[in-house]
């Protein structure tokens, strides 16, 4: 393969950013090209080449192109050889089996919920998309709430999703959670004493520091940027 790693969007996007985490947690170069959402560049035929669904994130490692932020996560772990990301507890069979688990939680019951609230009450008014629908956000609320009763009792008994070490299992949680928690919702996290705590822990991490500081402020993100 030839060329740097390149990943194609903006880390305002919580998809983009899952991947930045990873990308930080494994000690990786890479650059990350902006794609003018405003301008409707994702949907340019350059773009569409990387990522024929024209969303983000796009990313390239030499010959190589991927879209979907959980597949390039996982890719960009195992290149850098950090199973221990993958694996639970250290990579073995059982912890792997867990971490698996705990991502598909994420994608199949996390993700849907919090996506919703994340869109209605930031993402639309920040992009002038109109008021919000309170219909789905209640309804949203409802059913994150429910999660994370779940989450909180798997916290109960572990520091991280998948066991003792954190795995991309918990990363793939910080995009979205991150803007959640800028809206009256993040007491769906603070109500929670183990769900609060692993989110701290998260927050923590060096590279979720710095995934973080390339992120918008609340109220700072535009057209251009989701």
């Amino acid at each position: 393969m030839t060329g740097g790693v390149k990943v194609y969007g903006v880390a305002a996007s919580p998809f983009v950013a899952t991947v930045l985490v990873c990308l930080e947690e494994a000690g990786a170069d890479y650059e990350l090209v902006a794609v003018d959402m405003a301008a409707r560049e994702n949907r340019s035929p350059h773009h569409l080449a990387r990522n024929p669904f024209g969303k983000i994130p796009a990313f390239e490692d030499g010959e190589l192109t991927l879209f979907e932020s959980r597949a390039i996560s996982r890719y960009v772990l195992r290149k850098n050889n950090r199973m221990d990301l993958l694996g639970g507890e250290g990579g073995d069979l059982e912890g792997s089996a867990m971490a698996d688990v705990w991502a598909e939680v994420e994608a199949h019951q996390y993700s849907p919920a919090v996506s919703n609230i994340v869109r209605e009450c930031v993402i639309k008014q920040m992009i002038g998309a109109g008021e919000r629908d309170q219909a789905v956000v209640d309804e949203n609320v409802e059913r994150l709430g429910k999660v994370l009763d779940v989450y909180e009792e798997r916290l109960s008994e572990s520091e991280y999703l998948a066991g003792r070490l954190v795995t991309v299992a918990d990363l793939s949680h910080f995009g979205f959670t991150w803007f959640l928690m800028t809206t009256e919702y993040a007491s769906l996290v603070e109500s929670r004493a183990n769900v609060k705590a692993w989110w701290e822990r998260l927050l923590a991490r060096p590279a979720v520091k710095k995934v973080t500081a390339l992120m918008p402020a609340p109220g700072g993100v535009t057209t251009t940027t989701i």
